[in-house]
């Protein structure tokens, strides 16, 4: 029994120093470092190369700094202009094609001079095998904060104050750095996406996956969303493509990956990109300040505003905006692309610039999403209205108590307000009306004079001043102008005067 436990430990002990045993950390020694460009600053006269300064402190820290020249061939043959131009698979070809351990990257928040210089510089180190961020430091420091008891040990060069900071800043950086064998894998899965990647239950959507080979060659790859294989198909073994229709209920999928290299390991890679099926067409109201608009260029009412609002979260592919008149003839439209805009503003003008007739106009929003969805908003009332309200106002009685007026309003819109001043004979004021809202019909009146009895040689010298704004702004202005009997109604029975007609023949 003692034989075969002692067996056994020993297999255990062999099997964990190889690294083979599952989900075991293998470490590597950081040796060789890439330093990303963290740029030059000139400061008073002074310059300072902080790529040369960290890279001088890690050459005397036993490091070996793979040459700048050698790194900047490597980022323009893979086209990197900025260090988030980095991602996974290009860390860890830099790797391998540069025989690096791990890169260094990092920026300088501050430098300044002065009495009291101030430097801050930030740094990480990202393991070039699986690039895992495997240290990160950043200092910030003034002149100032160096001083001790009445200000000794300030200090004032920012020269010096900037070797302090570099030393600090690369303190207890890590010698070895562990890798696990599953991420360490010998390929990455550069890009993997759908187009469309949002789409209606049941159509087609392409697949596409790009594979980096990195330390090894792929034996073999498949891809699945939920339990449905995705067929591949490649031409030059980097880039792999099929089409997959999508299912029918709505919700979003991911796509899951499993490949071999030529070991036949195999590994599984989840959720590399998202498809996502929308059935449902987009939902929105508008709401309007006011529906009346007047544009005539005289700052009240001259436009009017209106704002869309989603009734649920959706991707807009596209948008339009129309209106209509009373026929159904679109005056204006406006679209877009992407997300609604906050508001709409419409200043009365058709699709030439030149604005509309007076009248009543119909409103629409016409939506689809990204996934071909397609909506159109209810009908949306605008009433347009530059003409200043029409008011016949004529003298309906006269007697020895005054005068009745008979007053007939046209307008497109409702009356604001309105003031009407009656004058007699010798053109004194003898009445006052005034009012909100919509004027009546009828008003009476009585003549200071009006003991002396009607006068047939002095009729039609009643006058009357006028003024009447509607809410949109419209106004209507009278002065003094004569008060008119109405027109005598013609009798059916009574044939009218026949009047001749030159008629030219040709």
């Amino acid at each position: 029994m003692k034989r075969r436990l002692f067996i056994l430990v020993f297999l255990i002990f062999l099997l964990g120093s190889s690294g083979e045993i599952f989900g075991a950390k293998t470490g590597i020694k950081i040796k060789k470092i890439a330093v990303m460009p963290f740029g030059s600053l000139m400061v008073d006269d002074l310059s300072f190369d902080f790529t040369h300064l960290i890279t001088n402190r890690l050459i005397n820290d036993k490091f070996i700094v793979i040459p700048q020249d050698v790194l900047e061939g490597f980022l323009v043959e893979k086209r990197v202009r900025r260090t988030d131009f980095l991602d996974r698979p290009t860390i860890r070809e830099m790797g391998t094609a540069l025989g690096a351990d791990a890169l260094m990257t990092g920026s300088v928040g501050m430098l300044a001079g002065g009495e009291n210089p101030r430097v801050a510089v930030s740094a990480q180190m990202i393991d070039c095998v699986d690039s895992a961020v495997v240290w990160a430091n950043s200092v910030s420091y003034t002149g100032a904060d160096f001083a001790t008891f009445l200000g000794i040990g300030k200090i004032n060069s920012l020269q010096k104050l900037v070797e302090v900071a570099v030393t600090d800043l690369l303190k207890g950086l890590p010698a070895e750095a562990g890798v696990h064998d599953e991420q360490a894998r010998p390929f990455e899965i550069a890009q993997a996406s759908f187009f469309p990647k949002v789409l209606k239950g049941g159509q087609r959507t392409n697949v596409s996956i790009e594979v980096r080979e990195i330390i090894g060659r792929l034996a073999d790859i498949k891809a699945f969303v939920l339990d449905t294989e995705v067929e591949l198909k490649t031409e030059d073994a980097r880039w792999y493509t099929g089409t997959f229709i999508a299912p029918s209920i709505e919700g979003v999928y991911s796509l899951r990956v499993y490949a071999t290299d030529q070991g036949n390991r195999l590994f599984r890679m989840d959720d590399l990109a998202q498809l996502r099926v929308d059935n449902t067409p987009p939902e929105v109201s508008v709401s309007f300040g006011q529906r009346l608009i007047s544009p005539n260029n005289d700052g009240i009412m001259d436009n009017i505003l209106f704002f869309p609002e989603l009734l649920k979260a959706d991707v807009l592919e596209g948008w339009r905006v129309e209106i209509a008149d009373v026929a159904g003839t679109i005056v204006r439209s406006e679209e877009g692309t992407g997300r609604l805009p906050g508001g709409f503003m419409w200043r009365g003008k058709d699709n030439r610039f030149k604005r509309v007739k007076d009248g009543t106009y119909f409103c629409q929003l016409i939506l689809e999403d990204k996934a071909g969805n397609r909506s159109v908003s209810p009908r949306e009332t605008i009433v347009v209205d530059t003409t200043p309200p029409e008011v016949n106002l004529v003298l309906a009685a006269e007697d020895d108590k005054g005068i009745t007026l008979e007053l007939k309003t046209t307008d497109n819109s409702r009356i604001g307000d309105w003031d009407l001043i009656i004058y007699d004979r010798k053109g004194n004021e003898t009445g006052k009306f005034d009012g909100k809202g919509d004027m009546p019909t009828e008003l009476s009146c009585a003549l200071k004079r009006a003991q002396e009895g009607p006068n047939p040689e002095k009729e039609g010298f009643l006058a009357y001043s006028l003024e009447v704004s509607d809410v949109a702004g419209n106004r209507l202005e009278r002065e003094k102008e004569l008060l008119k009997p109405p027109e005598p109604e013609v009798s059916e029975g009574e044939p009218s005067e026949k009047k001749e007609v030159w008629i030219e023949d040709f």
